[in-house]
């Protein structure tokens, strides 16, 4: 059930929405904040939703007034909690579970969930605290399962069967958490600083939950390089850039004759790509019209540029990524993203997201 906070917050956005062109007020209308407070609670898991985008835990919890209160509780996706090593079978409907993460402060039934204790017995005569999400720290249990710092350099998802690619064109993977590191872009700047009154305005508006719930696939540049496998396929006089997060397909244009400004906009805009050299591929994205910049619901403008560049290391090894982001309304200096994949001999994971009702 949505529960508005007060009409004042209501009125605030919608007086900040009136400043921004109609093209950004989009699907996601309400607003969804989080606590900075975490919040333990022990309930009975009722449902368990194992699938693209996110993970769900349905919890039912018992108030002290007696009376029984169902949570849906988000957590990271199939393959951040797999590649930590934490999977399906390790829970069970109808397990009394501790968990703890941050409420919802306007919807009042929805939860994001980042710890959960499991019962005694289940993985070992001790109770397991399991991290959901990447990134978390551990509360209550001294064994620990999960988390980016678990990640290994194991393919989630192998190869098998699968026709592989060779040198720039193959499946390239986020690495384990012991292995290679991301070269920094001194200049990279967090987003809430550059960001503008109208891009904050944006994220004011921002609902993930009915983007969950429409297994929405997400634009430029919010798709691309998360912590999924991606695919640079060679199609020619093209390259077929693939998303594992959602299998989304892009197309880089190699041999374009197109005028980028007669192009149609779009979610992934239109992208015009050159070697630099054989280990160098930079790329350049405009006509963009997706009304988000990343996952936290930051607005873009229909101005957005997207210049990126994939660098192969000498021995094949990695791929270094850089995304530079610019857009006059919305951000006051370049927006900065550094990355890098290595080769798993990983397959694509299949994006299998279920449909379900838009949040209450």
């Amino acid at each position: 059930m949505r529960k508005l906070k007060s009409i004042a917050l209501m009125l605030s956005i919608m007086a900040a929405l009136t400043a921004l062109p109609a093209s950004f007020l989009l699907a996601h209308h309400s607003t969804t904040h989080f606590s900075k407070e975490f919040t333990e609670m022990e309930g009975t898991l009722v449902e368990l939703r194992w699938r693209y985008p996110h993970i769900y835990f349905v919890l039912e919890v018992t108030e002290d007034n007696g009376e029984k209160v169902t949570w849906q509780m988000e957590a990271g996706t199939v393959y951040m909690l797999g590649r930590a090593g934490v999977t399906r079978d390790m829970f069970e409907i109808g397990d009394e579970l501790r968990v703890a993460g941050n409420r919802s402060t306007l919807f009042e039934d929805k939860f994001w969930l980042t710890n959960v204790l499991l019962p005694a017995g289940r993985l070992s005569e001790e109770r397991v605290e399991v991290l959901v999400v990447a990134r978390g720290n551990p509360r209550w249990a001294d064994e620990l399962v999960g988390g980016r710092d678990k990640w290994s350099d194991t393919a989630f998802r192998d190869s098998s069967g699968i026709e592989k690619g060779k040198g720039f064109f193959r499946v390239w993977s986020p690495p384990g958490a012991n292995s290679v590191t991301a070269i920094v872009d001194p200049n990279a700047l967090p987003l809430a600083e550059i960001a503008t009154a109208a891009a904050k305005a944006v994220k004011e508006t921002w609902d993930p939950y009915v983007f969950d719930a429409a297994c929405e696939l997400p634009g430029l540049p919010k798709v691309m390089h998360g912590p999924h496998p991606h695919q640079f396929i060679d199609g020619g006089d093209q390259i077929l850039f693939v998303s594992g997060g959602y299998n989304v397909t892009r197309t880089l244009h190699l041999q374009s004759v197109e005028n980028p400004l007669e192009q149609p906009f779009s979610p992934l805009g239109y992208s015009i790509a050159n070697w630099k050299n054989e280990h160098t591929l930079l790329v350049e994205t405009t006509r963009i019209n997706y009304p988000y910049l990343d996952l936290g619901g930051y607005g873009q403008s229909e101005q957005v540029v997207l210049k990126e560049r994939y660098t192969l290391s000498e021995d094949q090894s990695r791929m270094d990524y850089k995304v530079t982001i610019t857009d006059p309304v919305m951000l006051t200096a370049p927006f900065i993203k550094t990355g890098v994949w290595v080769d798993l001999n990983e397959g694509m994971v299949k994006y299998d997201c279920v449909l379900t009702s838009a949040a209450q």
